[in-house]
């Protein structure tokens, strides 16, 4: 084997191991080398997996719904971006990270899931008024950002929630968070850990 052939091996191996480390850095599956099925039950709305170059989210359509997963949806790289990105820091438990969403396209984008290596579940949360007491939900349909425009989530409005961290979040700390879209597409940023007293708006999981 001559000195080009080696090298092109080399550059073709060092290709699939970028492909695979970024699908992996997106979500990984609930259950080894297992497809959901449209329709069925997860055991917990969020939930997210990357099987054969489609990606699956598992949701619940309305208050109350048992979580069930999505079609499989394309992989493809989104458009957009996300600045000035931050995660509140926490020990254990639960946690939320905030930031500006762009959309530089010409058309809607909605994001429908999220994942994260440092928790097992996120979802897409909005606070509300219920009975004069604000408190967190998930967010039906998930965050749509317009053509050309943007959307802010900030602490007591629009937030990515991590709901069961598997590590500390430590001030300065970079986390990845990968965002999925509608039509699959994923957009992966990583936010910093930061002391922050506020976001602590009581969660109703029955949403």
């Amino acid at each position: 084997m001559n000195r080009s052939t080696i090298a092109r091996f080399a550059r073709t191996g060092a290709a699939i191991a970028i492909a695979a480390l970024a699908v992996s850095a997106v979500a990984a599956p609930a259950q080894a080398h297992e497809t959901p099925k449209a329709g069925s039950t997860c055991a917990m709305s969020g939930m997210t997996l990357i099987d054969h170059g489609d990606v699956y989210v598992c949701v619940s359509k309305t208050a109350g719904a048992k979580p069930r997963w999505g079609k499989g949806l394309p992989v493809s790289k989104s458009a957009l971006t996300w600045t000035d990105g931050w995660i509140k820091v926490a020990k254990s438990g639960m946690t939320a990270s905030f930031g500006m969403l762009k959309n530089p396209t010409n058309k809607p984008i909605t994001v429908i899931g999220a994942s994260s290596s440092v928790s097992k579940v996120l979802q897409l949360h909005e606070v509300v008024d219920k009975d004069g007491q604000m408190v967190m939900q998930q967010k039906p349909g998930g965050f749509t950002i317009p053509a050309g425009g943007m959307l802010e989530l900030k602490p007591s409005g629009n937030h990515v929630m991590f709901m069961k961290i598997t590590k500390p979040i430590t001030a300065g700390a970079m986390v990845p968070v990968s965002l999925i879209t509608s039509d699959g597409g994923i957009m992966t940023a990583k936010v910093m850990g930061k002391v922050y007293s506020g976001a602590n708006e009581t969660y109703m999981p029955g949403m």
